[in-house]
């Protein structure tokens, strides 16, 4: 056998060992520049996802009209088909007839066989980066358009430009993205407008004519009107062309409209207003009705606008639509049911004392308060932390039996009034604490005390109808009155005498500047007690519900000065000093300058 069929053979055998590994690609086969020679099914895979993100990552530099661009592939969505790539690989040199296999296996030798890598991108983002790119061509084309300044219009012709040829441009990007280029001149092309000067002549002219008074919009009851001068009109318009029809259309942009309203917008829109309940002089209660909140549509407003500046009379209706509905509606107020006054109390103060801003404040606060049947209210949930954050101010109050000043001291009173309005109102109380020491402006018994989180006043309001709060205060009263229903129950109050009498305790002060003999009183102290408060609630029905409650109040303390010697043993302040004996020539003296006189 020669030299030539030793060749042959060899070749014969190469070729037939290639055709019978399957499962691996032919030798000297790319997928465009990715040589995938000899590989796996899953390594092509592997690869070809690896070459993907990695392509994807890169940035590549571009130029568009003299202007550099910098290009993240990963920006417009690229998907390369890993699985059809890895088909076709596989399948390269295999197909066809024996001979033409055999051919194209000789010609592998000598050069590789180079597969196409087809490339997508989404069509929406793609597009998106086009836009962006082309409004950095610095001279594109212009379709024709109006300058406006003031009132006065000038037509602005159409001329060809420079643009993107996105076809083109795209093919670019699929060619830069698998053979990695950069530096790449992205096609152009000069395109003409199909928008007549003819047609801008036509638009600066109805421009002129929208332009020639002052336009007013006004709401279909009259009781709103929106006027603009041509001035403020003029900023509003705006050109937009219709190329398939070689048209122009003149309207007035939203974003303009709207800040042109934004100033106008309190006087033209209304928020939405509560149903309220109104309340006589003889407690009668009416409903207020509410109303719900009107909003300008503004995009309508802008359509409205131009309209009417193409009319003769400048004049059109101010498109309105509803806005917010009320928090209470006028159904929402009487289905509440509250048909009268159901509990009232009234509390006496001094005039002008921090205390009583503390008391006004927390009575205005709290005045209008709609409580709904089966909701728990409380008085701190409400009001929050006195604080001087919250409107209060430092004022006397009560802590461990000492007046010191409190953010809030005053309070308590109105705790007191309005725990009686609810006591006399036949409502279920569920929290209340009476005064550590009774205060003789507040009914024995029947007193509240309020700080914060606690002692808090908290009602349930159990009957079938809603309740209202309403406060009212002179310079020396405090009034708290609750509205409703409670279904005619009646309440009977009563409270026993006193009982379990304490003695108030004596609270020793040395001053030594006084005699062993001497006292000095400073407060006289109040004994301490107890009385058991009753509530009887009757219904309709015929039902009686019974409620007892013992209050007791401390006593306080007999507070006097003394020598220190007087101190008993055990008390604070006991020295154990003798008390000096008395001077038997002062004593004598004494009784003599008595006599003489």
């Amino acid at each position: 056998m020669g030299f030539v069929g030793a060749c042959v053979l060899l070749l014969t055998a190469s070729f037939a060992w290639s055709q019978r590994a399957n499962g691996r690609v032919l030798s000297n086969v790319h997928l465009a520049e990715l040589d995938v020679s000899r590989l796996t099914q899953d390594e092509v895979r592997a690869r070809l996802k690896a070459w993907s993100k990695e392509r994807e990552s890169a940035k590549l530099q571009l130029s568009l009209a003299g202007v550099a661009l910098s290009f993240e592939p990963a920006s417009a969505g690229p998907r390369i088909d890993v699985e059809d790539a890895t088909r076709r690989a596989l399948g390269a040199g295999r197909e066809g007839t024996l001979g033409e296999r055999f051919t194209s296996f000789i010609a592998a030798w000598f050069r590789p066989r180079v597969l196409p890598l087809p490339v997508t991108f989404d069509a929406a983002q793609l597009a998106s980066l086009f836009d962006a790119w082309q409004s950095k061509v610095p001279n594109p084309p212009f379709v024709g358009g109006l300058s406006v300044n003031g009132a006065s219009v000038t037509p602005l012709y159409p001329h060809p430009g420079t643009v993107l040829d996105r076809g083109r441009a795209e093919a670019q990007l699929k060619d830069a993205l698998v053979h990695g280029q950069s530096n790449v001149q992205l096609a152009t092309r000069v395109e003409a407008p199909k928008i007549e000067r003819a047609e801008v002549d036509r638009i600066a002219a109805l421009a002129n004519q929208m332009l020639g008074a002052e336009v007013t919009l006004t709401s279909s009851d009259g009781s709103r009107k929106l006027s603009v001068p041509p001035a403020e009109l003029a900023a509003l318009l705006q050109v937009s062309a219709d190329t398939e029809h070689g048209r122009l259309e003149l309207g007035c942009a939203l974003d303009a409209t709207q800040r042109l309203l934004e100033p106008r917008r309190a006087a033209l829109e209304q928020q939405p207003e509560n149903a309220k309940f109104v309340i006589d002089a003889q407690d009668h209660v009416q409903i207020e009705p509410g109303r719900t909140g009107v909003l300008l549509d503004d995009h309508a407003v802008a359509s409205a606008l131009c309209a009417a500046a193409r009319e003769p009379a400048k004049r059109a209706e101010l498109p309105l639509r509803p806005g917010a509905e009320p928090a209470l509606s006028t159904q929402a107020a009487e289905q509440l049911g509250i048909v009268g006054l159901m509990g009232s109390y009234t509390t006496r103060h001094a005039c002008c004392q921090p205390r009583v801003q503390n008391i006004h404040h927390i009575a205005d606060l709290l005045d209008g308060t709609l409580v709904k049947p089966g909701e728990t209210f409380s008085v701190n949930q409400v009001v929050g932390p006195r604080s001087v954050k919250n409107g209060f101010r430092p004022a006397p109050s009560i802590e461990d039996g000492e007046m010191v000043d409190t953010v809030g001291g005053g309070v308590s009173q109105f705790a007191t009034t309005l725990f009686n309005a609810l006591f006399y109102g036949g409502y279920d109380i569920l929290e209340r604490q009476p005064h550590t020491y009774w205060f003789t402006r507040y009914p024995m018994g029947y007193d509240a005390t309020l700080s914060y989180p606690h002692p808090d006043i908290v009602f349930k309001n159990d009957t079938d109808a809603g309740a209202l709060i309403k406060t009212y205060y002179t310079d020396t009263t405090i009034t708290v009155k609750i509205y409703g229903n409670n279904g005619g129950r009646k309440v009977l109050a009563e409270v026993s005498p006193r009982q379990n009498i304490v003695t108030p305790p004596i609270e020793y002060i040395p001053n030594p500047h006084l005699d062993a003999d001497e006292e000095k009183t400073r407060e006289g102290g109040m004994i301490g007690w107890s009385v058991i408060v009753k509530r009887k609630l009757i219904f309709p029905d015929g039902k009686i519900k019974e409620e007892r409650r013992k209050v007791t109040y401390k006593p306080r303390a007999r507070r006097v000065e003394v020598h220190p010697c007087k101190i008993p043993e055990g008390e604070p302040g006991h020295t154990g000093e003798r008390c000096p004996k008395p001077d038997p020539d002062k004593v004598d003296s004494a009784a003599a300058d008595a006599g003489a006189k």
